[in-house]
C-alpha cells in the first residue's frame, strides 16, 4: 500500500515506489510513502489563496470550536491511533500515549484558549494610548492574523503531538498550514540539494 498525500484540497499519490515503512519490531513492510511529483509550490499557493482567506473569515471562537471538533475526532479514534503508533514506530505504550494523548490534549488546550478570546476576527493589544494632550486623538494596537502560511517539517518520532503543538496555534490564529511529514529515514521523496 502506498500512502497518499492530501495536497491542495485533494488526495494525490506521489510518483515512484517511494520509501518503505517497516515495522521496527517484526520487520514487516507496512506501506510506502513518497512526495515525488507533488507540487509543493502549488500546495503553498493553495494554502495562501484558499485556506488563509477561509480561516480569516472565521472568528477566534469559531476557529476554537473547530479545533475542539478535531480533538473530539482524535479522542474518538484514540485506540486506532495507539495501534498505529505502536505498529509504525515500535513505540512503547508510554511513548504512544505521549504522542496520541499529547496531541489530543494540545488541541483541546488551544480550543479552550480560543473560546476565551473575543468573538471578533482581531484582538486588542493593550490599552488605548493617548496621542494628544486633550485625548482628542488616541491609538489602539490590534493583533490580526498573518497572511501567508505556516510550513512545518514534522518529526517522525512523535507525529501526532509534534504536528498538533504547531498546527493548533497556527489554525487558531487564522493561518493555514502546509505539513511535510518526515519519514523514519529522512525526507522521503524530497529533492536532493
Amino acid at each position: 500500500m502506498k500512502l497518499r498525500n492530501y495536497v491542495s484540497g485533494r488526495w494525490s499519490e506521489g510518483l515512484g515506489t517511494g520509501e518503505l515503512l517497516i515495522d521496527p519490531v517484526t520487520g514487516d513492510q507496512l506501506a510506502s510513502i513518497t512526495s515525488q511529483g507533488i507540487d509543493l509550490e502549488a500546495a503553498l499557493q493553495f494554502a495562501r489563496a484558499h485556506g488563509g482567506p477561509a480561516l480569516r473569515q472565521l472568528t477566534y471562537i469559531t476557529r476554537a470550536e473547530l479545533l475542539g471538533k478535531i480533538a473530539d475526532v482524535l479522542a474518538a479514534n484514540r485506540e486506532e491511533y495507539f495501534r498505529l503508533s505502536l505498529l509504525n514506530l515500535g513505540a512503547t505504550q508510554a511513548d504512544a500515549s505521549f504522542d496520541v494523548d499529547g496531541a489530543i490534549y494540545t488541541i483541546k488546550y488551544y480550543a479552550k484558549i480560543g473560546r476565551a478570546l473575543a468573538e471578533g476576527k482581531m484582538l486588542k493589544e493593550g490599552a488605548s494610548i493617548a496621542l494628544s494632550k486633550s485625548d482628542a486623538f488616541a491609538g489602539q494596537h490590534f493583533l490580526m492574523p498573518a497572511k501567508g502560511a505556516a510550513v512545518f517539517i514534522n518529526a517522525f518520532n512523535f507525529p501526532a503531538w509534534g504536528l498538533s503543538e504547531k498546527a493548533a496555534p497556527a489554525l487558531l490564529s487564522g493561518v493555514p498550514i502546509v505539513v511535510k511529514p518526515a519519514s523514519p529515514h529522512g525526507m522521503a521523496g524530497a529533492p536532493d540539494g
